[in-house]
This record gives structure tokens, sequence and C-alpha cells, in this order.
């Protein structure tokens, strides 16, 4: 189960680049979801737009001092929609771009908005649970693990990296491992 009050807490002691690689890591785990030949055939843009903020983040988690491109933000809004609209839930694979990409989102606003870098963190780490979440629920009666425990218990580690540590190759340690399983379920899912 999310800790709200917990990650909350703990995202408050970081600093805003802290928070910013952490978001990142979470954002690093899932966007390879947004891969499979199904989605990148009828959402290519999207999947390149989400490729293009993971690396963007990517290089502002390494330490590389860059300011947001209006084009990365002009993009993800283009596809969502403005902040204050009610977002219409996209059918079927629509529904996986669209959680990820608002991900993406929250990860962009972390980097670009330091003064609600802690805000904007904890609605990715949310967001990346709920994903989680969404991918362990169906792959039910699959012999799934507990996915969003998973991702859970990654985020405390990463925020205690990030706390400790705080170096972007210690942070990112073990993400790896998790999104390859995200993966693999997700190609379960797919084939039921």
């Amino acid at each position: 189960m999310f800790d709200r009050e917990y990650a909350a807490g703990a995202i408050e002691s970081l600093d805003s680049q802290r928070r910013g690689q952490v978001a990142t890591a979470c954002l690093a785990r899932v966007a390879g979801l947004l891969d499979d030949d199904r989605i990148v055939a009828e959402f290519r843009s999207v999947t390149i737009l989400v490729r293009d903020i993971r690396d963007y983040a990517i290089s502002r988690a390494m330490g590389h001092d860059e300011v947001v491109p209006a084009a990365l933000s002009r993009g993800i809004r283009d596809f969502l929609g403005p902040d204050d609209d009610p977002v219409e839930e996209l059918p079927g694979w629509g529904a996986w771009v669209m959680d990820i990409a608002s991900l993406a989102d929250y990860v962009l606003r972390t980097w670009g908005a330091p003064e609600a870098s802690s805000k904007n963190c904890f609605n990715v780490l949310l967001a990346s649970y709920s994903i989680a979440g969404f991918l362990e629920d169906e792959a039910e009666g699959s012999g799934v693990i507990g996915l969003a425990h998973g991702e859970f218990q990654k985020q405390m580690e990463d925020l205690s990296v990030a706390l400790h540590d705080g170096t972007w190759a210690n942070l990112i340690e073990g993400s790896q491992m998790l999104s390859e399983t995200y993966l693999r379920w997700f190609q379960l899912v797919e084939s039921q």
C-alpha cells in the first residue's frame, strides 16, 4: 500500500535536484511500456515525446543544467489537454499511454518548477505506484507478484539513497530489473 504520509515526508526532506532524480527514476522504470509495437503503431508521436522527456530528465538527473524545453511541455499539453480541463481517458492502449504521459508531465514539472517540486515529485510517485498496481490488476490470476508493493519499496529505497548519497548512478541502480519485470508482465497482459 502507498503510504502517502511517509512518502510526502521523505520527499520534503530532499532538495529539488534530488526530487527530480527520484521522479526521473520512476519514469525510467515505466516509460519502456510504451515501446510495445502496438502502442507505437497507434501513439507514435506520444511514445517519442515520452522517450524525449525521459532522456531530458535523465540528463538533468546526471547533473546537466538545462531548462525544460518548451517543445516537450507543449507536446505533453497538446496530448493531455490544458491543466484545468477534465481528462477523458482513452480506451484500450490509450489508457496506458495517458497514464504514462501524465507521469512524464509531472516529471517535467518537477524539474521545471523547483518551488513546486515536492508536490510534483509526490504526484510522480503516486502515478508510478498506480501504474504498477494497474499492471498487477490486469495480470491478475497469472501468478503476478506484488508489483505495486515492489514499486513502493523501490521508491522508498530511492528516497533514502537520494537523501544519503544523491548520486544518480546509485539511485538508478536496481531500476532496470524492475523495469524489465514490468515489461514481462505487460506482455502477459497483452496476450490475455
